[in-house]
């Protein structure tokens, strides 16, 4: 279990990963919310319960949110996995937090880019999660091994 209490890290951690998942949901229910605003559906029975349009494919605005919130799951799945193993790893406090909260930052800021049409922000957001999930975790793989080694 996760010392919340006494480990900075840890806490920074649970508080990003809490946020994060905050803003996938409401990606989510926003999607739902768009689906029932517009009155068209891809489910012939919500169409019919609901007293809309079947759709097929859905229509470009509720799709710019789920694919929003697809690539959120698509990226947050290994930044869980690689934080976690940050924390296991006993490497840098500092540079964890550092690591996380870019993290935090890239995925608000790309979906607010991916909301908004804007392109290179959006990769430029993207990539900056994309590298900071790759760097944490080489850094917690070679505290490991030095650990493993030593």
């Amino acid at each position: 279990m996760l010392d919340l209490t006494n480990n900075p890290l840890s806490a920074a951690f649970a508080t990003v990963c809490v946020l994060l998942l905050l803003k996938a949901q409401i990606l989510a229910a926003a999607t739902a919310a768009t689906r029932g605003k517009l009155k068209k559906f891809i489910n012939e029975e919500d169409a019919r319960w609901l007293g809309g349009e079947y759709v097929n494919p859905d229509d470009d605005r509720v799709q710019r949110i789920f694919r929003a919130h697809r690539n959120d799951l698509e990226n947050l799945l290994p930044f869980f996995a690689g934080g976690a193993l940050y924390l296991a790893s006993g490497a840098s406090v500092a540079v964890g937090i550092v690591y996380f909260s870019i993290f935090l930052f890239a995925r608000y800021g790309h979906t607010y880019a991916y909301l908004k049409r804007k392109a290179r922000l959006r990769r430029d957001a993207f990539t900056a999660g994309w590298l900071v999930n790759m760097v944490m975790s080489l850094h917690a793989a070679s505290a490991i091994l030095i650990k493993t080694v030593a």
